[in-house]
C-alpha cells in the first residue's frame, strides 16, 4: 500500500504530528461515547433537549450520540488505518532485513565492547582471523511487527463494522413485545452497507429484575424473556450478559424505569398507552405529554427505593392552559374523572428497560487484532534480541579477542550478561 502512495502523503501519513493528532482525536471519540447515550431514542433526546438545549444542538451537529458511525469518525479511523499500513509495512521490511545475522560492521555503535588478549593454545598459533556472530532472543524482533499488525487489524476491522455493522434500541415494558421486524426498533444506525437490524424471532419482555445494595444502589439488572411466538422458550438476560439471537446480539442497559399503563381519552374510544416515566430533577419519575381538547396530561410516580416493583400508585395532573383541571392519586384499577365526562384509569405499573441490539459481522476479526497486539507487547517485553560477536586476530604471543554485545533495547539490563561473556573469553586458551 505504501508505495502505491504518493510520497507527500506517505510523508504526511508517517509524520508523528499526523500519528498524534489520530490518537488525541480517537481517544476523544471515546470519551465522547461514554459521555453521551449512544442511539438514544425519543425519550432520551428529549430529556437531553430539557437539561441542557445548547449541549443537545452540539450533539446532534456533531453526530456526539452515534460517534462510532459518525462520518467524521469513518475519515479519522480511516487515515489512521493509512499511518498504521505504513508503518507496519516498514517494520516488516526491517524484520526481513535484520531477521539473520548481522555483519560485523553492525557492531560498530554497540554499547558493550572490549578487546582483551589471551594465549593460543597449542604449539602452532592460529594464523586465520575468526569472526563469530551469535544471536538469542531473535524472536524479540516479531515483537513490533506484530503488535502494529494487530492495530492495523484492529483498525480495518473498525472501518468494516463502520461500513458493515448495525446498531439498534428501544424502550420495552413488562408484558410487551419486540417483534422480528426492523420497525420493532426505535432507532436504528446501521452503516451504508449494511441492512437495519432486526430479530430472527420476536421477544417477549416478562419481568425485569433490579438488585441493590443494602445501601440502595443499583447492584445488577436482569430479566426474564420469552423468545418465539409459538411455543415460547424462556430466555434470561442481564447487564454485561447479552442474548444472541443469531447474528444479532442483544443487551439490556441500566436505563429502567416505571410505566403506567393509562386508559386515557382520546378522539374516538379511550385507548391504552403504556407511559414511561423518566426520572425528575427531585428523585422522582415523571411523563408529560398532551390529551385531546388541548390537554396536558402529567403523571408522576414516587422515587425507586430499592424496590424489586415499582410503586403501585402514580399522582396524575390535567391542565388546560395553566388551569388544573383534575389531579388525583391513582392505585391500580382506579379512575380519575375529567370534567367532559371521560375518565383516566390506570391498568397497572409495570417496569420499562431501554434495550439495544447490535448486529457486528467484524467482531472476531477485531478479537483477533487485539490478540495479535497482546502477543506483540509480551515479544517486544518479554524476549530482547541480543546479538554477539567474537573476533580473533592472531598475533606474536597470543591473540586479541574483540568482543561486542548489542542488546537491541534495555541494554543496562545486560551488563552482568557481557561481564561473563568476558569471563568465558578469557579463560579459552
Amino acid at each position: 500500500m505504501p508505495t502505491l502512495l504518493p510520497p507527500r502523503v506517505r510523508k504526511f501519513l508517517r509524520s508523528p504530528r499526523t500519528i498524534v493528532v489520530e490518537l488525541l482525536g480517537i481517544a476523544a471519540a471515546g470519551v465522547a461515547a461514554t459521555i453521551v447515550d449512544q442511539n438514544p431514542t425519543a425519550l432520551q433526546r428529549e430529556r437531553l433537549a430539557e437539561a441542557s438545549p445548547l449541549l443537545a444542538k452540539l450533539v446532534h451537529a456533531l453526530a456526539l450520540d452515534h460517534v462510532f458511525s459518525a462520518w467524521w469518525f469513518l475519515g479519522l479511523v480511516g487515515v489512521a488505518a493509512g499511518s498504521l499500513a505504513i508503518v507496519t509495512v516498514e517494520q516488516w521490511k526491517r524484520l526481513l532485513r535484520e531477521w539473520g545475522p548481522p555483519a560485523e560492521t553492525a557492531f560498530r555503535g554497540a554499547p558493550y565492547r572490549r578487546a582483551i588478549r589471551r594465549p593460543v593454545a597449542g604449539d602452532a598459533p592460529a594464523t586465520a582471523r575468526r569472526v563469530s556472530v551469535t544471536t538469542t532472543g531473535r524472536m524479540g524482533s516479531l515483537g513490533s511487527p506484530l503488535f502494529h499488525s494487530g492495530l492495523l487489524l484492529v483498525a480495518v476491522a473498525g472501518v468494516a463494522r463502520m461500513l458493515w455493522g448495525a446498531d439498534a434500541a428501544r424502550e420495552v415494558w413488562e408484558g410487551a413485545r419486540i417483534t422480528a421486524a426492523p420497525e420493532a426498533f426505535e432507532v436504528q444506525d446501521h452503516g451504508p452497507l449494511a441492512a437495519p437490524v432486526s430479530l430472527p424471532q420476536p421477544v417477549k419482555l416478562v419481568e425485569l429484575l433490579p438488585t441493590y445494595y443494602p445501601s440502595g444502589t443499583l447492584l445488577g439488572l436482569s430479566a426474564r424473556l420469552e423468545v418465539g411466538e409459538r411455543d415460547p422458550r424462556a430466555a434470561a438476560i442481564a447487564v454485561n450478559d447479552p442474548l444472541d439471537l443469531g447474528d444479532t446480539r442483544i443487551y439490556l442497559t441500566q436505563s429502567f424505569g416505571p410505566a403506567a399503563v393509562l386508559e386515557v381519552p382520546s378522539d374516538g374510544a379511550p385507548v391504552v398507552r403504556a407511559l414511561l416515566l423518566a426520572p425528575d430533577d427531585i428523585g422522582g419519575y415523571e411523563w408529560v405529554g398532551p390529551l385531546p381538547g388541548r390537554r396536558e396530561l402529567r403523571v408522576r410516580a414516587p422515587p425507586v427505593n430499592a424496590q424489586s416493583r415499582p410503586a403501585g400508585v402514580v399522582d396524575v395532573r390535567v391542565l388546560s392552559g395553566d388551569a388544573l383541571v383534575a389531579a388525583g392519586r391513582m392505585e391500580k384499577g382506579s379512575a380519575l374523572p375529567l370534567p367532559d365526562g371521560t375518565s383516566i384509569v390506570l391498568r397497572d405499573v409495570r417496569w420499562w428497560v431501554r434495550v439495544t441490539a447490535s448486529r457486528d459481522p467484524t467482531a472476531w476479526p477485531m478479537f483477533a487484532g487485539f490478540a495479535i497486539a497482546i502477543v506483540g507487547v509480551v515479544l517486544m517485553f518479554g524476549v530482547v534480541r541480543v546479538d554477539s560477536l567474537v573476533v580473533a586476530e592472531p598475533g606474536q604471543g597470543g591473540e586479541t579477542v574483540t568482543l561486542a554485545m548489542r542488546p537491541q533495547r534495555l541494554a543496562p539490563v545486560f551488563a552482568e550478561r557481557f561481564e561473563r561473556m568476558v569471563e568465558r573469553e578469557s579463560s579459552r586458551h
